[in-house]
């Protein structure tokens, strides 16, 4: 079992098998909390008017995992994929159903795959979501990428360095801490947690990227996507001091590719759109 700052968590590592289902969970996201969280990352709420970042259920599907007893505390999400049907209004209530598709072992842990549905109360399902987390070891410095790519060779950097810069958003340590004010993962508000994992300092949930990138989406398309097939992999950790600079380009007449670049010039994040309307 991962230490879980909390003390709550009840259920071991072991219970985490394929087909594992989690128990539904009746989720609505609300203005003030929409307000909240972008606010955390630099965003205008005003860009959403009364239409849902996509990002919130991300961050509630780790919840989820959270509420069914597993600690979180230290794991690190690795991929997000969205399939949006249909746009999701403040405040709509929903049911969450999950569970998990897949399990592997790799080198800096294990690593969890999930599938989640967003289910309205007349059974039409908006919204799905897949994602791959790593529960990691408590050992080894974690500079670069995490395990866990498709092939030897697999290189996910590749397409995503060079794209025009279109954009900036400047970590805090405030804006980071606040966004997991939840305290379930504290490698995200603790520097000795974080050290204690391998990083040189806290580091900003993945799902913050993921709020940046739908909004160069939202801004692209003058509004939220009506539609949505899109697909981020979060590749290097954002430290909660970094100024990371947003890229993307188009094909087919909207954003096609985005890129969170660190200082250094690696991608912390990067996003590719498959299909999007608006």
């Amino acid at each position: 079992m991962l230490p879980d700052p909390s003390g709550e968590a009840t259920r071991p590592e072991s219970d985490l098998v394929p087909d594992f289902e989690f128990e539904p969970w009746q989720v609505s996201i609300d203005a003030e909390f929409q307000a909240r969280k972008l606010g955390c990352c630099g965003i205008d709420p005003a860009l959403w008017g009364d239409v849902t970042d996509p990002s919130h259920f991300a961050m509630l599907t780790i919840k989820h995992v959270r509420r069914n007893g597993f600690s979180i505390n230290g794991s690190v999400h690795r991929t997000q994929r969205y399939e949006q049907r249909e746009p999701i209004r403040l405040g709509e209530p929903l049911e969450m159903r999950g569970r998990v598709v897949g399990i592997d072992e790799a080198p800096r842990g294990t690593l969890f795959h999930a599938r989640f549905e967003l289910v309205r109360p007349d059974g039409s399902v908006p919204m799905t979501l897949e994602r791959t987390s790593v529960r990691m070891k408590q050992d080894g410095e974690r500079k670069g990428p995490a395990a866990g790519g498709k092939a030897a060779g697999d290189n996910p950097d590749a397409g995503f360095n060079g794209l025009p810069v279109i954009g900036e958003k400047q970590l805090t340590p405030e804006g980071v801490g606040n966004y997991s004010d939840d305290r379930m993962n504290r490698i995200h508000d603790d520097p000795e947690v974080a050290r204690h994992f391998g990083f040189r300092a806290p580091i900003a949930a993945g799902i913050m990227a993921s709020h940046i990138m739908m909004e160069a989406l939202a801004r692209d398309g003058s509004g939220p996507p009506r539609e949505l097939e899109m697909e981020i992999r979060f590749r290097r950790p954002m430290f909660w001091d970094e100024l990371l600079t947003v890229h993307g380009d188009r094909a087919n007449g909207h954003l096609s590719r985005l890129a969170l670049m660190k200082p250094e010039g690696k991608p912390a994040s990067t996003g590719t759109v498959d299909r999007v309307e608006y």
